[in-house]
């Protein structure tokens, strides 16, 4: 068993929840996607695979993923959610494109300090944060332009 599936399973112990073969697989197959993904496209992925679980159960392994803190879950301005693992990962934040949903890891060490600076300003713990930064990727200001009348 990997150790992501592995440190998953102790947090479903720990919730008084049942461990599965299909929380195994499901995890297994979220931790083998090196990108973002939707829960309709793991759900596809473990269909081509000839594995048999529910969407049902796709989705609520991933919110139990998400509540461990092993996966993120990214909402862009559509409303659509993708999913990222993060065990094992440093923080990044998003840049996303608001014509074609690409989105753009980042990791800026000043935000990361102000963010530090800031909560010790206001007394406050940071347990973590999130940042997104929605407007139009090169690609498709590239297109728009070419797209206009001369």
């Amino acid at each position: 068993m990997k150790d992501e599936t592995r440190k998953f399973q102790k947090f479903i112990q720990k919730s008084n929840l049942l461990w599965s073969i299909e929380r195994e697989i499901i995890t297994n197959q979220v931790f083998d996607n090196h990108f973002h993904f939707t829960a309709d496209d793991l759900f596809i992925q473990l269909n081509e695979k000839g594995r048999k679980i529910s969407r049902a159960t796709v989705y609520r392994t991933l919110e139990l993923l998400e509540k461990s803190s092993m996966v993120s879950k990214i909402q862009l301005a559509s409303g659509k959610h993708f999913y990222e693992h993060i065990f094992g990962h440093k923080h990044h934040d998003h840049l996303i494109c608001q014509k074609c949903g690409r989105m753009i890891e980042f990791h800026c060490e000043d935000i990361e300090q102000w963010q530090e600076k800031i909560s010790t300003e206001n007394n406050f713990k940071m347990a973590g944060h999130c940042l997104k930064i929605y407007g139009i990727c090169a690609d498709c200001m590239k297109k728009k332009s070419k797209n206009k009348p001369k």
